[in-house]
């Protein structure tokens, strides 16, 4: 009788252990498929981020571009300007068409990068999120906790970046205003 309860605890025993290994098995493949999957989101943040910042050097490589533009017009313009009245209005008008179309094309560019910004942010936003709801109860409060730090550290970053913008915009508005 004792016997046979020993084997039965050793069984036991053995399907407990068998489970247990199978579980374990099953955790770290699961965690191995999360962790695959969040440095999967750091690398299309890391791309997303490179992709906001070569578009902001296009940017201002542009505006830089259209300053540049806009002088070698406004010299242009003294030499006519020493001409016939009649050739000086007609130029100054081309050059009022020029300027108002590169500013033009220099407002549609800034808009443009602010939408493009908006897009990267709803994307990382997303995959955040989802990568938040796929690993939360995985992760190791620790990791979890450093991850929401970076986070917001870039979510402060972003924000220090609009508001930059913001007053760049302003500058270029008082710059506008002021010919």
């Amino acid at each position: 009788m004792d016997r046979m309860k020993l084997d039965m605890e050793r069984s036991h025993a053995a399907e407990k252990e068998l489970a247990l290994e199978k579980t374990n098995s099953r955790l770290k493949q699961t965690e191995k498929e999360y962790s695959q999957k969040l440095a999967k989101s750091s690398q299309s943040i890391a791309e997303l981020q490179a992709g906001l910042s070569a578009a902001r050097e296009e940017s201002r490589r542009q505006q830089r571009a259209a300053e540049t533009h806009l002088q070698e017009a406004a010299v242009r313009w003294e030499e006519d300007r020493k001409q016939t009245l009649r050739s000086v209005e007609r130029e100054s008008q081309a050059l009022e068409d020029k300027i108002a179309a590169l500013q033009s094309q220099l407002h549609a560019a800034e808009k443009k990068l602010v939408n493009k910004d908006l897009e990267k942010q709803e994307e990382v936003t997303h995959i955040r999120q989802e990568c938040e709801a796929k690993i939360k109860g995985l992760m190791p409060v620790a990791l979890r906790q450093e991850l929401e730090d970076t986070i917001a550290s870039l979510k402060s970053q972003v924000n220090f970046l609009q508001k930059r913008a913001a007053v760049l915009q302003e500058d270029l508005d008082a710059c506008r205003s002021r010919r």
